[in-house]
C-alpha cells in the first residue's frame, strides 16, 4: 500500500513537470502543480501516520546480586590453632551443692612456655591441676588430646591410679618427645572423665598446653 501511494505521487509530479515543458498555460500549470502538491503531502502523511512508531531502547538496569558478608572471626588460642569441638559440660551430672560437678584449676606446670628442648630429646610434661567442681574424679580419668601438636605423645593419657575428691590434686604426667625438625610447636590437652570432656577455668572449657622451641642437634638446620 505504501508503495503504491509512492508511485502516484511521482506519476503526478513526473506529470506536471511534462505538461510545463510542454508550454502548457501557466494557470493551468499551476493548478496541477499545486493539486500534485497537495496530493502527494497528504500521502506522504497517511504514509508516516500508518508507520509504526520507532522503537526506542531503554536498558533494563541489572538486577543486583546479593553477596554475604563474611562471617565474624571468632578468637582463637595463641598460635592460631582452633581446638576440635568437644561435648560441653552440659551432659556432666547434676549437682545439688550449686557448686558445678565437673571443674579444675591449673595450679602449677613443668617446662613453662618457650622452654628450648634439642630435637628428639624425651621429656616429661607435668600439670598439677586442682577439683575444683563438686564431683569426685574417678581412676579411670585421663587427660586427652585436643588439638595442634602432639609432640610425641600418647592421645589418651590416664593420670590417676586413685580417686581425686573435691578440694584435692592431681598431677597429670604426659611423656613426650621433642620432635626431629627444630621449631616452634605447640599442643593443647583437656579432661575426660563420666563421659564429658571439660577443661579448666570457671566455665570449664579453658585448655591447657605444652609449648616448647625445638633446637637443633647440629647446625645442619
Amino acid at each position: 500500500m505504501r508503495n503504491s501511494k509512492q508511485i502516484l505521487v511521482t506519476m503526478l509530479l513526473a506529470g506536471a513537470v511534462l505538461l510545463s515543458a510542454c508550454g502548457g498555460s501557466g494557470a493551468n500549470t499551476d493548478a496541477v502543480l499545486t493539486e500534485a502538491a497537495q496530493i502527494a503531502f497528504q500521502a506522504l502523511t497517511e504514509t508516516a501516520a500508518a508507520a509504526p512508531p520507532t522503537a526506542t531502547f531503554t536498558p533494563v538496569p541489572p538486577t543486583p546480586t546479593f553477596t554475604p558478608e563474611p562471617p565474624t572471626p571468632t578468637a582463637t588460642p595463641e598460635g592460631g590453632v582452633t581446638p576440635t569441638p568437644f561435648p560441653t559440660p552440659a551432659q556432666e551430672q547434676p549437682s545439688t551443692s550449686g557448686i558445678p560437678c565437673l571443674r579444675a584449676n591449673l595450679e602449677w606446670e613443668s617446662h613453662p612456655d618457650g622452654v628450648e628442648i634439642y630435637a628428639k630429646i624425651p621429656f616429661t610434661k607435668i600439670w598439677r591441676l586442682k577439683n575444683t567442681g563438686s564431683c569426685t574424679w574417678k581412676r579411670d580419668f585421663a587427660a586427652v588430646w585436643v588439638q595442634g601438636d602432639l609432640i610425641g605423645a600418647e592421645t589418651v593419657v590416664e593420670f590417676t591410679d586413685r580417686e581425686i575428691p573435691p578440694g584435692d590434686y592431681a598431677m597429670v604426667e604426659v611423656s613426650m618427645r621433642a620432635p626431629d625438625r627444630s621449631g616452634n610447636y605447640k599442643g593443647y590437652w583437656m579432661l575426660r572423665g563420666d563421659g564429658v570432656v571439660f577443661g579448666i577455668g570457671n566455665n570449664a572449657r579453658e585448655w591447657f598446653w605444652v609449648d616448647i622451641k625445638v633446637l637443633p642437634i647440629s647446625d645442619e638446620d
